[in-house]
């Protein structure tokens, strides 16, 4: 027997409020592990993070120095069957993505990132994020 249409409205709701508290935390996570992966860089000449990051996508002049620019780009996934790929044409690129951006000053040291994209919380979620964050210099003492 069909649900009746209270139901199905209220399901509708619940669903609805369920995709919204999801985006929120992702959104919250995704800020806080972006902002982490920042912070582990600021005072860090930039030579450091190109090392860690490879080499920047591009490099643009901002009004306190330079922004060095790395975007991660994700492919959009397709279902088995569901399309021009399984007829052997190729479909159009779309992927999701994250841009990250150090920007360095005068000294050559990285003052603040930014970034933007619809795929970074992705990458916080399954771990791509941890290789992000500087990582300790160590010394040896002797």
């Amino acid at each position: 027997m069909p649900a009746s249409p209270r139901r199905s409205a209220a399901r509708s709701g619940m669903i609805a409020v369920a995709a919204i508290v999801l985006t929120a935390a992702c959104a919250n996570l995704q800020a806080g592990t972006m902002q982490r992966i920042f912070d582990s860089w600021k005072g860090v000449p930039v030579e450091q993070a190109k090392a860690q990051w490879g080499p920047p996508q591009s490099v643009q002049t901002v009004p306190d120095g330079t922004a060095y620019v790395w975007t991660d780009e994700i492919p959009s996934a397709h279902p088995p069957g569901s399309g021009p790929r399984d007829a052997q044409l190729e479909p159009p690129a779309t992927a999701a993505y994250c841009q990250r951006k150090l920007v360095v000053g005068s000294d050559g040291n990285v003052s603040r990132g930014e970034w933007s994209g619809s795929a970074c919380c992705v990458q916080t979620l399954v771990g791509e994020c941890a290789g992000l964050a500087r990582k300790s210099q160590s010394t040896s003492k002797g």
